[in-house]
């Protein structure tokens, strides 16, 4: 286009030169005047349009003192700010874009995405972002974050109500009096043979020296005379102390073997009494949940997170290579096997959020308000973008840019003016030789 209104000038100009020539050798011919008004017309629209392309990118000729030319690099700023304004405000405005987002269905887009890709593809990244992100993962860190985190909510938890809905559930379920049958038959054989007893007369020696040695000097003498004296007479025999004692407990045990041993069913009862009060009583609720906070203070969880942790990241990024084992072997858990599982879970979960909607619809949602969001919060880095982009434009590459986007279109402006001056011209000759002069001579 550029080389058609070249051209086009070129041709006016050979045509004003060859008109002038005309007019000069056939002075009184309408039509060399005619072809001198067109030529010449044509030639200075042509030239102006010429001028008029020129001045708005560069200074004509090189000359910078011409008023009003190298119009966009002098407007370089106002430029640059109009054409982002222009784009952020109204090409790419927040309405727009929001209406845009509203047409579209995100999570179809999505799902259609994830379905074009190869099969399995979709549960072997989950498999792989997993054992990446396992692998990256700080685990003394998280080990610390979640001890302290397990920690503030075993504090905020009040345990005395749970405590003691759990001791009810038990005692409603479970077998108490068995229990304490078992217990009975157990304490029942550990009371037996002569090492009890010989715990019994250690128990009776250790209080009889505990008497003897309680008091002043004058009070230990008598209460020394006073034991001896019995023993020498036998009112105080320990191995006698020792039997009777050893039967009466004997004797205790083989009674609480008996359910209905009033021991047991008070013990039952009291054991009812402690659940309800776990439940509903304040002082049996804050002397539990200072038990807690004791125990939350002096036991340390981080050890076993830790090991927890770190066994687990091995199993699922190392593989242990085991070699296939018999089958009636113990199966140990391995790589492969903790790799299919989370598969198949992958693929049965994306199949069924493909066929429920209202899952669908709800992440929908929460996308479109993502979305909206961001274009709400952020919409100005469009005209950020716009503008760092066409500030790291020289003026030469400015002037270039732009000038490519409109070239073919201003030299159509330079042909148009070509063209269009030169109908003038004849139009204009025709008017006043054609209709005027003829007018004004009959007048």
């Amino acid at each position: 286009m550029r080389q058609k209104a070249n051209r086009s000038l070129i041709l006016l100009a050979i045509l004003f030169v060859t008109a002038a020539c005309c007019l000069f050798v056939f002075p009184d011919s309408w039509w060399s005047r005619m072809l001198l008004y067109t030529a010449e017309a044509g030639l200075v629209g042509a030239l102006a349009d010429l001028f008029a392309v020129t001045v708005l990118f560069r200074h004509p000729f090189g000359i910078r003192w011409i008023p009003h030319t190298a119009i966009i690099p002098k407007n370089r700023d106002k430029l640059i700010e109009g054409v982002a304004n222009m784009v952020e405000q109204q090409l790419l405005s927040k309405q727009l874009l929001k209406e845009k987002v509203q047409q579209i269905s995100l999570v179809e887009i999505a799902i259609a995405w994830i379905d074009r890709r190869p099969s399995g593809a979709l549960a072997e990244q989950g498999w792989t972002l997993l054992s990446a992100t396992l692998a990256k993962l700080d685990l003394k860190g998280l080990s610390v974050a979640a001890d302290r985190e397990l920690r503030k909510s075993i504090g905020r938890m009040n345990l005395s109500p749970y405590a003691g809905k759990a001791l009810k559930w038990v005692l409603d379920k479970g077998d108490f009096q068995g229990w304490l049958t078992q217990l009975v038959e157990f304490a029942a054989e550990r009371a037996q043979g002569e090492d009890v007893k010989a715990a019994i007369r250690d128990l009776l020696a250790k209080e009889k020296d505990k008497f003897v040695n309680q008091g002043s000097v004058f009070s230990k003498w008598l209460k020394k005379m006073a034991v001896e004296i019995a023993e020498s007479t036998n009112a105080l025999n320990l191995d006698d102390a020792t039997n009777a004692l050893y039967e009466d407990l004997q004797k205790l045990i083989r009674e609480l073997k008996d359910p209905q041993h009033e021991l047991r069913v008070l013990l039952e009862k009291m054991v009812y009494q402690l659940a309800d009060s776990l439940q509903h009583r304040e002082d049996v609720a804050a002397a539990i949940n200072e038990w807690r906070d004791e125990a939350v203070e002096q036991i340390s969880l981080l050890p076993s997170i830790e090991a927890v942790l770190e066994h687990f990241r091995k199993l699922l990024t190392e593989d242990t290579g085991l070699q296939p084992v018999p089958a009636d072997a113990p199966r140990s858990v391995n790589q492969s096997d903790i790799k299919l599982l989370i598969n198949r879970f992958i693929e049965s979960y994306w199949e069924w959020f493909k066929g429920n909607e209202e899952t669908k619809g709800w992440l929908e949602q929460y996308a479109q308000r993502f979305v909206h969001k961001i274009i709400e919060t952020e919409h100005a880095v469009i005209g950020l973008i716009v503008r760092k982009t066409l500030e790291g434009f020289t003026e030469q590459r400015l002037v270039e840019f732009i000038e490519s986007k409109v070239e073919t279109d201003l030299q159509r402006i330079r042909l148009n003016g070509a063209y269009i001056g030169a109908a003038l011209g004849a139009a204009f000759y025709l008017l006043l030789y054609g209709v005027y002069e003829p007018l004004l001579q009959m007048f």
